[in-house]
């Protein structure tokens, strides 16, 4: 199987997803303030305190998505760094072997730099 990553899509990808998902944070505070205001309104009452169980159960799912979400993108920033990174050492490492020739060390060097410089563009490291 012959496959590869393509770095600028990832970012792409993760930059999009990382913009849609900020939304998430600002549900999740909303979400806490309207259960703050809705519990204070009920008092003690058992209506109330119902309301509080409710409302503290969905606060809690709202901040795990955000945590799963955040834990996600930067698992795949991540793993997509570490890939890259190997393979780049491996390519690196065999253009080395391969000759002892100072220019063409140094032109594999340049090389594997500007993927490196790349990747720092798009925010990938």
């Amino acid at each position: 199987m012959d496959w590869d990553i393509n770095v600028d899509a990832v970012a792409n990808v993760l930059q999009t997803t990382g913009e849609k998902a900020s939304g998430y944070e600002a549900v999740a505070k909303g979400y806490a303030d309207y259960a703050e205001r809705s519990v204070r309104q009920a008092q003690a009452t058992l209506v109330g305190q119902a309301v509080a169980d409710v409302l503290a159960f969905y606060q809690d799912a709202w901040q795990d998505i955000v945590d799963q979400t955040n834990a996600s993108l930067t698992g795949a920033k991540d793993a997509t760094i570490a890939y890259v990174n190997g393979q780049e050492e491996m390519a690196l490492n065999a253009q080395r072997n391969a000759t002892d020739a100072p220019g063409k060390r140094r032109a594999a060097e340049s090389r594997a730099n500007a993927q490196k410089a790349s990747r720092q563009r798009h925010n990938i490291e």
